[in-house]
């Protein structure tokens, strides 16, 4: 089964693989376009399209709006699903059900997009679409309609969800269920973001920034990593599935087009960090790179302010950070009063590896040699087309491979993983409405959201204590001596 949608072990049954693939590809989702929607909304409907396509390759679209910016290039919802068929897998089958999805239009409509530019919307029948200048709130809800329809396709099966029954409101001012209070906006001021990670989470998150005209600055992507044109399109939302070579001038080229100033840099946070003239970041840096080195190394960038975007399967969270505040840090979930080690269970049910393999490349900081990579192969971890590009990087770069994928079970224990490209797309979301709200003066989270889209928005923000062991790197007094020099904190 070599479908780019889905990742199986070795010895998995087809007939598995078979029931899952047929399962989404017996839906096809029509969209229905209203004559008159919004530059915000017709964009937020690109971003569903482009979701939608990558997961059910039968998408229809009824109707037509010209786009505001986006990051496909596109003038027009006709023109980015021509521009987005590269990324459309082709089908094992014919549909056998129609599933329609209403922008403005179709008060039968299974689901329809509502919201504006806070809040988030979904239900069946008609929604209505408010006045919306960026429309961030219009994309978290396409991205919820596009959970809805990945559980309506693999809930039956297998896949454990919990779908909507009625009608969803979720904003993102105070992430409550409910309209958001009223808010005073300040003219935009100029950012300096700092975008730590270009996979899939970073370029959705540097995709809705480009929908967002009200936000630019000054940015910084930093990635040591190449786009694989075998895998990547089906997981990120931004791309084209034309992008080849290192992801950070990827990037650079898209954030330039919307006006940002744009500094790539291929290379690890810590070659990064080393590069720059001087400590500390007087900005907020965006870090969806994850593992023991690298939430080490984003810790050590003593940013002012940090927004830490974390993925497994299909939970995410975004937590607002500052090192020594007595809050969690970028580090702090990483630290136990047992060693690191303790969470080498979890990586090796991930990637496929045994727990003593993944105990020596922890303990040892081994690099993955070629046959790590074939055994990840061999489980299903990962595409064959992918895994050369991996042999001599580092564990954790196997381990991102598999976020952002939704879990069916295949019996024997195993499970067939399938890409969920628009877990990434709500990371980006998230990331580009609190860097929104700070450049127009908006209050920012109060501390971290945490969303599993097997299910719903709880409606809840939290705030995580600092660890308290003393070994993670917002106790170091030298640290914190650099950050109260720095900022004053």
């Amino acid at each position: 089964m070599s479908d780019p949608r889905i990742s199986v072990a070795h010895g998995t049954p087809t007939v598995s693989a078979e029931r899952v693939i047929d399962a989404l590809d017996a839906v096809r989702p029509v969209i229905y376009i209203g004559s008159a929607i919004s530059g915000p909304a017709a964009t937020a409907t690109a971003a569903l399209i482009s979701m939608l396509g990558r997961l059910f390759p039968h998408l229809t679209v009824d109707g037509e709006a010209r786009l505001g910016p986006n990051p496909w290039g596109a003038s027009s919802v006709g023109d980015v699903y021509a521009i987005l068929a590269r990324t459309r897998p082709v089908p094992s089958r014919l549909p056998a059900r129609d599933v329609s999805i209403g922008i403005s239009r179709g008060t039968d409509a299974w689901l329809s997009l509502g919201g504006d530019d806070w809040t988030a919307c979904i239900g069946p029948g008609e929604l209505s679409i408010g006045t919306a200048s960026h429309g961030v709130g219009l994309h978290a809800a396409a991205t919820l309609i596009v959970a809805e329809l990945a559980k309506l396709a693999l809930g039956p099966v297998g896949m454990p969800c919990h779908p909507l029954n009625g009608q969803l409101v979720w904003n993102l001012i105070d992430y409550t269920n409910s309209i958001p209070p009223s808010v005073d906006s300040a003219p935009a001021i100029h950012l300096n973001v700092g975008l730590l990670g270009a996979g899939s989470v970073g370029s959705s998150a540097a995709g809705v920034l480009t929908c967002v005209p009200a936000a630019a600055g000054t940015i910084d992507v930093v990635d040591g990593d190449t786009f694989d044109p075998t895998k990547n399109p089906f997981r990120y939302p931004a791309s084209t599935g034309n992008e080849h070579g290192p992801k950070v001038q990827w990037l650079k080229s898209m954030l330039d087009k919307a006006g940002w100033q744009t500094r790539p840099f291929f290379g690890s946070v810590a070659d990064w960090v080393a590069s720059r003239p001087n400590p500390g970041y007087d900005g907020t840096v965006v870090s969806s790179v994850d593992g023991l080195d690298g939430r080490f190394q984003v810790a050590d960038v003593l940013a002012r302010t940090t927004l830490s975007v974390g993925v497994g399967g299909l939970a995410l969270h975004l937590q607002r950070e500052t090192l020594g505040n007595g809050l969690a840090c970028p580090y702090c979930e990483y630290v136990d009063a047992t060693p690191p080690l303790g969470q080498v269970p979890l990586w090796a049910q991930m990637t496929g590896l045994s727990v003593e393999r993944v105990t020596a490349l922890v303990a040892n900081d081994e690099p993955l040699s070629t046959a790590d990579v074939d055994a990840a192969v061999r489980q299903g971890r990962l595409a064959r087309a992918s895994s050369e590009s991996l042999i001599g990087r580092r564990l954790v770069d196997l381990v991102g491979r598999v976020y952002a994928q939704a879990s069916v079970p295949a019996g024997s224990g195993e499970r067939i993983r399938v890409s969920a490209p628009y877990v990434s797309w709500m990371g980006g979301v998230l990331a580009a409405a609190e860097l929104l709200k700070e450049a127009i003066g908006l209050p920012l989270i109060d501390r971290r959201v945490d969303l599993d889209l097997s299910g719903l928005p709880s409606g809840f923000t939290r705030r995580i204590k600092a660890d308290e062991s003393g070994r993670c790197a917002c106790a170091s007094p030298i640290r914190k001596r650099w950050m109260r020099r720095l900022y004053g904190t």
